[in-house]
């Protein structure tokens, strides 16, 4: 008898991501699918689908090309664990761009999402359909960015799991922008990944009541932080390796009053 294999929920969230011009790979990015009032979206960051550096406009491929479309790679409602490929086209057929953007901030806030529909071949696992716990997040609280570093997998395309820690305080936005810093050696590829903070011990929603309440908890708890869009710009592979994570509450806010660009 096989060995039945039972993957972290979460592993099945993770989308691999090929960027591509033409017939040609450009690079290798990571997803995550998310389900709002029966459609589906695909969560990424602005400069996956753009293929331009947020802070400078430039692309981010030496060969001067942005990609065309995103080559996602999706389980087969066949079975788990079998993948198959499916083109998504950034642009209309009047090159207008197909993706959203945040209507206040544009692209400086690097995330951006696109609509979903997928035939019944495939299966989708929208991320904000797992059962989060909630719980107070602070800083050095432990992360895990599920991603493809340099397109590295966990067998199959089930992603790899990094473990970082909160950076800088939650509640502090970075730059006036709705982002927070982690510690991490993340690669390329991991962009567009889900971060996951989590807490295992005892948790005291107020350290300030020395009673115990019943809002306190002892064990695992695992929380949707936000969306990691690479490391801090200007940094090589060992400088401080702080990461940026833009917060979740971007999603909704994309997702019902986005635009698309000009």
């Amino acid at each position: 008898m096989a060995n039945l294999i039972k993957p972290n929920p979460l592993s099945f969230s993770s989308v691999f991501l090929e960027l591509i011009f033409g017939d040609r790979q450009l690079s290798i990015a990571t997803g995550f699918v998310w389900e709002h009032e029966n459609v589906h979206y695909l969560i990424t960051n602005w400069h996956v689908v753009t293929g331009l550096h947020p802070q400078s406009g430039q692309p981010i491929s030496e060969s001067g090309a942005t990609p065309d479309l995103l080559r996602i790679w999706l389980h087969t409602s066949e079975r788990l664990g079998k993948w198959e490929s499916q083109d998504l086209q950034l642009f209309d057929n009047q090159g207008r761009p197909l993706w959203k953007e945040h209507k206040t901030f544009r692209s400086n806030v690097d995330v951006a999402i696109i609509g979903l529909d997928m035939s019944d071949k495939f299966r989708l696992f929208p991320i904000n359909k797992i059962s989060f716990d909630e719980f107070r997040v602070e800083i050095s609280q432990d992360v895990f960015i599920i991603g493809f570093p340099r397109g590295i997998t966990g067998s199959g395309r089930f992603p790899i799991w990094k473990r970082g820690s909160i950076a800088s305080e939650p509640s502090i936005d970075i730059d006036k922008l709705p982002k927070i810093l982690i510690d991490s050696a993340t690669r390329e590829g991991m962009s567009g990944s889900p971060v996951i903070a989590q807490y295992v011990g005892y948790h005291k929603e107020d350290p300030t009541n020395p009673d115990m309440s019943g809002s306190d908890w002892f064990g695992m708890g695992r929380k949707f932080l936000g969306i990691y869009s690479g490391r801090l710009p200007g940094q090589d592979l060992f400088e401080a390796q702080l990461g940026i994570v833009w917060k979740a509450s971007l999603i909704g806010e994309i997702v019902t009053s986005g635009i698309r660009p000009d």
